[in-house]
C-alpha cells in the first residue's frame, strides 16, 4: 500500500503533457479539467487561510459546480445513448462509492478532535453539523441558523463547507429523474443511442434561466439564504449540462475561437478571485463572471486545440492537486478551522500556510489511501446497488459518534435564580475576588451553561431586524405620562429588559426604536459581518420621524464602536436626535471580553481561568465616548463597572452569565442591573448619576486574558 502511494504520488508530481497518457483530442478524460479543479480549489483554499490578494476565492466553489454539471450530465447522455435510460441505481451506488468514503472520514475525524479540542458548546455543534453533513443538508441547515459564510472565525463550524456538497447531492437527486424523464418522452423508437439534446438542452436553459432570476432576486433581499440554497445555485450545474449536452456541436467552433475562449475563461476566473470580495452579490449577476469564464475554458478545451489554456492546466503538478481536488476541499477546511480556535493568537499567516501544506499531505493520504482505491473496490462493483450500502454504514456512524461522544457538562450546569438582595456593583465585586481565589463554577447558573451562548435579548416583533415592519411597541407602563425612547442597534437593545423593570416602577412609557445590525455611521447594514440586507437607511428615516412624533422625556443610545468611522457616525446620530428631546443618555459601549460560557466549560475551568482583563481598547473606547458626550452636549454613562471591578471582568456575576458572546447582555443579567441602571439614569431627576465602584484592595495576575 505504501509502496503504490509513494509511486502514484511520484508520478503525479512529474511535468509534461505528452506519452501514452496524455489527453488526445479523441479522448474522453481532460486532463485541463484536472487543473480547472485544482486551480478552483486552491483559490478556495487561499481565501478561507486569508492570504492577502485572494479575497474572491469563494467563487472557486461556482466554478466546482459548472464542471460538475459538465461531466456528471455526460456521464448520464452516455447511459441513456448505450442503454436508452437513466441507470439510476447504478448512477447512485457510484456516487456513493466516489462521495461517500472520504467525506464520511472528515466527519469523523472532525468530530472527534472538535471534542478533543475545542470547548463543549463548539464540539456540540459540530457534532449537529456532522448530522446535517452526512445526510447532505448541510446547505439548509447553516442557512436556517443564519450562518454567514463570510465571517469565518474560530467559532466557524468546521464542517460548514460542506454545503456545497450537499447543493451537488441534491441537484443529482432530481436531474438525473428528470433527464430520464425527458429521453423517455423524446425517444426514437427502434433508433439505438439516440440522444433528444435538444429537448434536453432546452429543459436546462428554462431551468437554469427561472433558477438565475431567482437567484438574483434573493440575492438581493436575503443572501445568506441564496448563498446556501440549491434552486439559487442551480443554474450554475445547468450551464455545466448545457455544456456536456451540446458537446457535439461544441467541437464545430472554429481552432482559433476556442483557444481564445479559453484562455478568456481563465481570465475571467482569476479575475474574480482577484477582484470580487465579501461585499459582491453571490450568487447573483455577479457570479456570471466566474461562471460563464468556466464554461469558456471547458469550451475552449473541445479537442484541445494547439495554443488553448489547456496546455497550461495540464502540467502535472495542477494535475495532481486537481486528482486530490476533492480530499483536499473536504480536509482543509476543517483543519484551518480547528487549527485556528486551538492556536487562538498564535494563528498568523505563516501558520496559516503550514496548515495548507499540512492540509495537501492529509489530502494526498487521503486520496491514494481511501478515495480512490474505495472507488475500484470489487466487491462493491459486482452488484449495481452493493455501493448504496456505504450510505447507511456513513449515516450509523456518525450518528453513532453524535449520541454517544457529545461531551458532557462536568457539572449540573442547570438554570438557577440568583441572589435579589445582593447589589450588581457588590456583585461584581464578589465575583472577581471569587476568581482571585479560584473558587469553583456554581453548579447552577442563568441562564444554563449549554444554552448561555444564545440566550441573547430578543425584542421579537417590537425590533425591526430583519423584517422592517414599522411596528412600535410600548413596553412600560401603557398609563404613564412620560416617555422613554430606546434607540440603536444590539447594543441597546441588550438594554432593554432592565429599563422596562425601570420604565413600570417609575410608571413611564418605553418605546424601543431600534434595528440590530444596523451601524451609527450613515446607518448602512453591517454587511462585511452579518452579509445581510436589512434596510438600516429606510429605519432610520423612519426612526427620526417616529421619534418625532413620540415627544419621547428621555432617549438613551448604546453604543457600538467596532466599526471604522463609528465615532464621527454616533455624533451625527447624536447631534439629529437630541433635537427631538430635552434628555439624551448615551451609554458607553460594553467591555469586550471572552465569551463566558465557552470558557466555563473548558475542562479545568475555575472562575480564576475565566476572568478576563479589561482590553486596554475597551478603555480608549470609553474615552471617546466622553468626547462625543462632550462635543454634543449629552449625558453619559460609563457601563464598565456593572460587568468589571478594577478591570477585572468576571465571566460568572451572582450565579448569572452576563454576557452571551463576550459583548452583549443576557435578558437574565441586564434585568439584574435594573437597580444600578436606576441610580445612574436618574430618570425622574436630570442628570446622570457615574457608575463608581470602589478598587479593590488587591489584585493577582489572571490566566486568562481578552
Amino acid at each position: 500500500m505504501f509502496t503504490r502511494l509513494m509511486t502514484g504520488v511520484s508520478n503525479a508530481l512529474r511535468f509534461g503533457t505528452r506519452g501514452k497518457n496524455a489527453a488526445t483530442p479523441k479522448s474522453k478524460f481532460r486532463q485541463d479539467i484536472q487543473g480547472l479543479r485544482a486551480l478552483a480549489v486552491g483559490i478556495v483554499i487561499l481565501d478561507h487561510a486569508h492570504i492577502p490578494g485572494v479575497n474572491g476565492g469563494f467563487i472557486g466553489v461556482d466554478v466546482f459546480f459548472v464542471i460538475s454539471g459538465f461531466l456528471i450530465t455526460g456521464l448520464l447522455l452516455g447511459d441513456i445513448a448505450k442503454h436508452a435510460r437513466v441507470r439510476f441505481l447504478s448512477f447512485y451506488s457510484r456516487r456513493a462509492q466516489r462521495i461517500l468514503p472520504a467525506a464520511t472520514v472528515v466527519i469523523l475525524v472532525t468530530c472527534i478532535a472538535s471534542i478533543a479540542l475545542l470547548g463543549i458548546i463548539q464540539a456540540r455543534s459540530v457534532l449537529r453539523d456532522g448530522v446535517w453533513a452526512v445526510f447532505f443538508g448541510a446547505n439548509i441547515h447553516f442557512s436556517s441558523v443564519g450562518t454567514n459564510y463570510f465571517a469565518a472565525s474560530a467559532s466557524t463550524s468546521p464542517l460548514q463547507h460542506f454545503w456545497s456538497l450537499a447543493v451537488e447531492e441534491q441537484f443529482y437527486l432530481v436531474w438525473p429523474a428528470v433527464l430520464g424523464i425527458v429521453a423517455l418522452v423524446f425517444r426514437r423508437k427502434g433508433v439505438v443511442g439516440h440522444v433528444p439534446r435538444i429537448p434536453i438542452a432546452l429543459t436546462l436553459v428554462a431551468v437554469g434561466g427561472l433558477s438565475l432570476y431567482l437567484s438574483v432576486v434573493q440575492t438581493a433581499s436575503n443572501p445568506t439564504a441564496a448563498y446556501f440554497s440549491t434552486i439559487d445555485r442551480t443554474w450554475e450545474l445547468a450551464i455545466g449540462a448545457l455544456l456536456a449536452v451540446a458537446l457535439p456541436w461544441l467541437g464545430k467552433i472554429p481552432t482559433a475561437l476556442r483557444s481564445a475562449l479559453s484562455w478568456a475563461g481563465l481570465a475571467s476566473i482569476i479575475t474574480a478571485a482577484l477582484v470580487f470580495t465579501t461585499s459582491t452579490a453571490i450568487p447573483g449577476y455577479d457570479a456570471l463572471l466566474p461562471v460563464l469564464g468556466c464554461g469558456a475554458l471547458l469550451v475552449g478545451g473541445v479537442d484541445l486545440p494547439r495554443y488553448g489554456a489547456h496546455s497550461l492546466l495540464s502540467i502535472r503538478p495542477l494535475r495532481f492537486l486537481g486528482d486530490i481536488s476533492y480530499s483536499l476541499y473536504l480536509w482543509h477546511w476543517p483543519i484551518l478551522i480547528i487549527g485556528a480556535a486551538y492556536l487562538g493568537a498564535r494563528d498568523t499567516l505563516s501558520v496559516r500556510a503550514g496548515l495548507i501544506l499540512g492540509s495537501v499531505v492529509v489530502a494526498t493520504l487521503s486520496y491514494y489511501g481511501l478515495e480512490n482505491p474505495l472507488r475500484h473496490v470489487k466487491v462493491l462493483s459486482r452488484r449495481t446497488w452493493r455501493g448504496l450500502v456505504l450510505w447507511p454504514v456513513a449515516t450509523g456512524l456518525v450518528i453513532s459518534i453524535a449520541v454517544f461522544g457529545a461531551p458532557s457538562v462536568p457539572f449540573a450546569a442547570a438554570a438557577g435564580a440568583a441572589s435579589t438582595t445582593v447589589s450588581p456593583l457588590s456583585a461584581v465585586r464578589a465575583a472577581v475576588v471569587a476568581g482571585q481565589k479560584a473558587e469553583t463554577i456554581p453548579a447552577r447558573t442563568d441562564p444554563g451553561l449549554l444554552t448561555a451562548s444564545t440566550d441573547n435579548v430578543s425584542l421579537g416583533a417590537c425590533s425591526q431586524y430583519p423584517v422592517f415592519t414599522k411596528k412600535v411597541c410600548n413596553l412600560g407602563d401603557p398609563t404613564g405620562t412620560k416617555t422613554i425612547v430606546v434607540f440603536g442597534n444590539s447594543h441597546s437593545v441588550m438594554w432593554v429588559p432592565g429599563l422596562i423593570v425601570l420604565a413600570k416602577k417609575e410608571h413611564m412609557k418605553l418605546y424601543p426604536i431600534v434595528k440590530e445590525a444596523c451601524a451609527y455611521e450613515a446607518y448602512p447594514d453591517l454587511n462585511l459581518e452579518w452579509n445581510i440586507a436589512n434596510e438600516c437607511t429606510a429605519f432610520y428615516d423612519w426612526a427620526k420621524k417616529t421619534i418625532k412624533e413620540l415627544h419621547p422625556d428621555i432617549i438613551i443610545i448604546g453604543t457600538f464602536s467596532k466599526t471604522p468611522h463609528w465615532l464621527a457616525g454616533e455624533t451625527s446620530v447624536i447631534n439629529t436626535l437630541k433635537l427631538l428631546t430635552p434628555r439624551l443618555i448615551l451609554l458607553g459601549d460594553s467591555p469586550y471580553i471572552n465569551p463566558p460560557a465557552q470558557c466555563l466549560l473548558k475542562p479545568g475551568a475555575t472562575q480564576a481561568t475565566c476572568l478576563s482583563r479589561e482590553a486596554a481598547l475597551g478603555v480608549k473606547v470609553q474615552a471617546q465616548v466622553h468626547v462625543i458626550a462632550a462635543s454634543t452636549h449629552v449625558q453619559t454613562v460609563d457601563v464598565t463597572n456593572l460587568l468589571c471591578d478594577d478591570a477585572l471582568c468576571p465571566a460568572v456575576i451572582n450565579g448569572l452569565i452576563p454576557t452571551y458572546d463576550g459583548r452583549h447582555l443576557t435578558p437574565q443579567y441586564s434585568t439584574f442591573l435594573a437597580p444600578a441602571l436606576e441610580k445612574a439614569l436618574n430618570l425622574l431627576g436630570t442628570n446622570v448619576v457615574p457608575i463608581v465602584s470602589q478598587p479593590l484592595l488587591s489584585t493577582t495576575t489572571t490566566t486568562q486574558g481578552n
